[in-house]
Parts: structure tokens; C-alpha cells; sequence
């Protein structure tokens, strides 16, 4: 059951003390068969405490194997009561136990991968460190009216005929004005929604790629033929987790994707993460989206330097911590309810095809 238990025995400043830390996620099924994903999510954790113990910071870890062990078992270790945070499981059902055994000692309970709302609402000590894209099309929203203005801008929803987007619910409550367009618009019905006055950004009611690409290349198209309008497009995160989209189309029509996680390939501290990564456990990374190693590193570094400072009272106050692909912001959702992470941002690429990441921080 009990898998490993690494202590980082350091020169623990004054008053210092050692954060016990779980961690129980799937790592071997009992055919022998990895998972890579809940792997390299650990490795970064490790590298996070790496990085944290230089601060004079220290941790005791106790990892689980929940492929093979239920968490019926696992509760019989006598330690999880004593534990200050645990990271998984992926299973909503040991979720809520673990949720229901640790939250009379207040440990924080992070669900990793999937969201679980259920648990989220019934545990104030339970983290959501992904949010469902329900709250995730809010926290855009909000994000939206922050950067450029309640009212200031209009939306042209381009209707699919599919199931709507609950963040095209979101966004016609903050713009001036909702205009409407069919899916096989043609130009001179784009040009006669637009106003040369203010922005315009064009929101497919859908997020399937089957949808967005045809009116990507036509938007791209009419913004070279009509310089005079300021007319961008907003995405979804999906168009960047599946990448089944060429980018390229994304650059032309001046797109606006709302995501809560990122990796900038051509951000030298990413690539330096990478080969470190690579050095320190003798493979890559998996490529996944998003990449598990960096998300475990992020989700580490943020609530463990959280929890290092504030203790179990931590109660979503903010920690400097800057992302290599996962920002954390996390808020209460109710009361008795837990914390979910409202971070979302904006990842803006740009017609000179450079990329800008617009952050929830932006006045």
C-alpha cells in the first residue's frame, strides 16, 4: 500500500516545521502497467519541494498506489490522520472518503486531475485545483470585462446549431451588444453586425473544431480584406487541450483563448524545467496537455509554499508563485463549501504570430 516515504532532512529555520504531505494516485496497476500521467504529475511535485527546501522548508511524503489499493485500505495507515495536504486520488468515490475521513483535522484534500463538485461542496478544507467548465466560462467572463471594460465591447455569437457553450452564456451578460450570425455567414452580413467605433470579437456557440475552423479561415480572410475593423475571435481551452487546430489559424484571426493552463514552448524557463526534468529522472517529459510533470511542479510549488506559511488555516490567501504552465488562484465557492481555482487567462495570438498571455492580475 504505502508505496514510498521521502524525508528532506534540512536546516529548518526557527519555528519551521515538517509538512506531512500524501500523495495517492494510480501509478501501477496490478498487471505491472504505468501510468505515466499520475508519474510525472508526482516527479514535479518532488521537484517543487526541491525547489522549496532551499528556502529551509521540509517534507515528509507518503505516496499510495490507488490502482491496486482501495482507499478503504488506505485509511488504515495510521498517518493520514496526521497529514497536512494530499494530492489525488483520481476517483471520485475515494475522493469523497478521503474527503469525509481528513476534514474533521483539517487536511487539504487537492483533487488533481477532474473536477468533483460534489465533494468541493460538502468539505471547506477540499481544493479543486481544475475547475469545470462551468466555473471556468465565469472566472473567463469576469476575466474579459476586466481587461477590456463592462460594456465597451460587442459580441457576435456565430451560431452552430449545436449544444451552446456555457461560456457564451457567460459572455452575453457582459457586452454592449449581441448580435447574431449563421454559420455559413458570408461577408457583406459579417460587415453589416460590425461598427468601426469599438472592438468586436466573433463567439462560436460551440466548441468543436469541426465548427470553429471554416469560420477562423473566414474571419482571417475578411480582417485582411477590412483593416478598418477591430474584429478578433474568442476560443475555447479545447481548442488547445485536443490541438486539432493549426495554430497558424489562430494567429490570422487575431484569437482570444481563455485556458487555465499554458505551456509556452518558447519560454526558456519551460524549456530549462524540461531538461532538468529529463536529467534528474532519465526521460522526457510526457507531451500530454496539459504536461502532468510542470502541472505537478505548479500545483506543488503554489500550495505547498501556501501551506508552509499559513499552516492548515490556509485559507486561499495568495502565495507568489509564477507558472510555468498552471496559475492558482483559489477561492471559497459557499458556505462550508471548498476552494476551487478561479484562475483563468487569456492566451492572445497575435496577427505578427507572438503570443501574450493576459493574466487574471490585469487591471
Amino acid at each position: 500500500m504505502l508505496l514510498l516515504c521521502l524525508l528532506y532532512p534540512l536546516n529548518v529555520q526557527g519555528g519551521a516545521s515538517t509538512i506531512r504531505v500524501g500523495v495517492m494516485l494510480p501509478f501501477q496497476s496490478q498487471n505491472g502497467v504505468t501510468a505515466p500521467r499520475a508519474i510525472d504529475f508526482y516527479r514535479g511535485l518532488l521537484m517543487a519541494m526541491d525547489s522549496l527546501r532551499k528556502d529551509g522548508h521540509s517534507f515528509r511524503v507518503y505516496t499510495y498506489n490507488t490502482a491496486v489499493t482501495p482507499m478503504s485500505g488506505i485509511l488504515r495507515d495510521t498517518i493520514i490522520r496526521h497529514l497536512d495536504i494530499v494530492f489525488g486520488p483520481d476517483n471520485n468515490q475515494y475522493l469523497q472518503e478521503l474527503s469525509d475521513y481528513t476534514a474533521p483535522q483539517g487536511t487539504k484534500v487537492i483533487d488533481v486531475f477532474s473536477p468533483s463538485c460534489k465533494t468541493l461542496y460538502s468539505n471547506p478544507h477540499f481544493c479543486l485545483a481544475y475547475a469545470p467548465s462551468e466555473m471556468q466560462s465565469v472566472f473567463a467572463a469576469h476575466l474579459f470585462v476586466l481587461h477590456f471594460g463592462q460594456g465597451k465591447t460587442d459580441i457576435i455569437v456565430v451560431d452552430t446549431k449545436k449544444e451552446t457553450h456555457p461560456f457564451v452564456i457567460a459572455m452575453k451578460k457582459t457586452a454592449r451588444k449581441v448580435r447574431f450570425l449563421a454559420h455559413d455567414f458570408t461577408d457583406a452580413q459579417l460587415e453589416s453586425r460590425l461598427t468601426k467605433s469599438r472592438p468586436q470579437f466573433i463567439l462560436i456557440s460551440s466548441e468543436d473544431a469541426e465548427s470553429a475552423i471554416p469560420v477562423l479561415k473566414r474571419i482571417a480572410s475578411f480582417r485582411l480584406a477590412h483593416p478598418e475593423y477591430e474584429l478578433h475571435v474568442l476560443g475555447y481551452p479545447e481548442w488547445i487541450f485536443r490541438g486539432s487546430i493549426d495554430s497558424s489559424l489562430f494567429h490570422k484571426a487575431d484569437t482570444y483563448i481563455y485556458t487555465s493552463f499554458y505551456n509556452n514552448v518558447q519560454s526558456q524557463r519551460n524549456q530549462k524545467f524540461a531538461t532538468r526534468f529529463s536529467l534528474q529522472f532519465g526521460r522526457p517529459m510526457e507531451s500530454s496537455r496539459p504536461v502532468m510533470a510542470m502541472m505537478g511542479f505548479d500545483c506543488g510549488y503554489y500550495l505547498l509554499k501556501a501551506l508552509c506559511r499559513y499552516g492548515r488555516s490556509w485559507s486561499g490567501q495568495e502565495v507568489y508563485a509564477a507558472p510555468l504552465q498552471n496559475g492558482y488562484r483559489f477561492r471559497y465557492q459557499g458556505n462550508s463549501a471548498g476552494l476551487a481555482n478561479e484562475y483563468t487567462q487569456f492566451v492572445h495570438y497575435k496577427t505578427d504570430n507572438h503570443i501574450d498571455l493576459i493574466s487574471p492580475h490585469l487591471p
